[in-house]
């Protein structure tokens, strides 16, 4: 009876051996599209798995499994400044990103960007707001950064239906 244990043992043993070495031997790629900024993505499968992919350089080969971002930034140039925005999400269409095995996985995010106004009412205050979002949903925090330096605000018209302002400042961030 024990060397049919020991040998069960060994095979169960080798059997795991065997698929986790194919689970982690299985690869596959993500291609950044990031509409002409430069982007570094964060990614996390599991415990044991973590990855970064930049725009612009080779397609970045990894496991070839489900992952999902951590952190995205993204910079471009502009006039002899560097410009940088950050998400840590939400994700949308980026939550779970599968690679398959031998095949490349194409992100397309970042700009064009869409400025989402939110607007709420508490009694007689009237508080406005902003989300910028990227191509795949993604949204970015609302404080950019110039040349390393944070923004300080964005600025705000109101205009009504007949094109005539309103009124107009800053955002006030806190």
């Amino acid at each position: 009876m024990k060397k049919k244990d020991i040998w069960i043992s060994i095979t169960v043993i080798a059997a795991s051996a065997l698929a986790f070495n194919v689970y982690w031997l299985r690869k596959g790629s993500i291609e950044i599209d990031a509409g002409g900024a430069n982007a570094e993505l964060q990614l996390h499968s599991n415990w044991l798995s973590e990855a970064t992919v930049i725009s612009g350089t080779e397609i970045a080969e990894i496991g070839a499994r489900v992952h999902r971002p951590q952190r995205l930034s993204l910079s471009m140039k502009q006039d002899g400044q560097t410009w940088r925005i950050d998400s840590n999400g939400p994700w949308a269409d980026l939550s779970e990103i599968r690679t398959k095995n031998n095949q490349t996985t194409t992100l397309r995010l970042g700009p064009p960007f869409l400025v989402k106004p939110s607007i709420s009412k508490s009694g007689s205050l009237i508080a406005i707001n902003y989300a910028i979002v990227g191509q795949a949903g993604e949204q970015y925090q609302n404080a950019a950064r110039k040349n390393g330096r944070a923004v300080i605000a964005a600025e705000l018209t109101i205009v009504d239906e007949t094109g005539n302002v309103l009124d107009s400042g800053k955002f006030k961030y806190g």
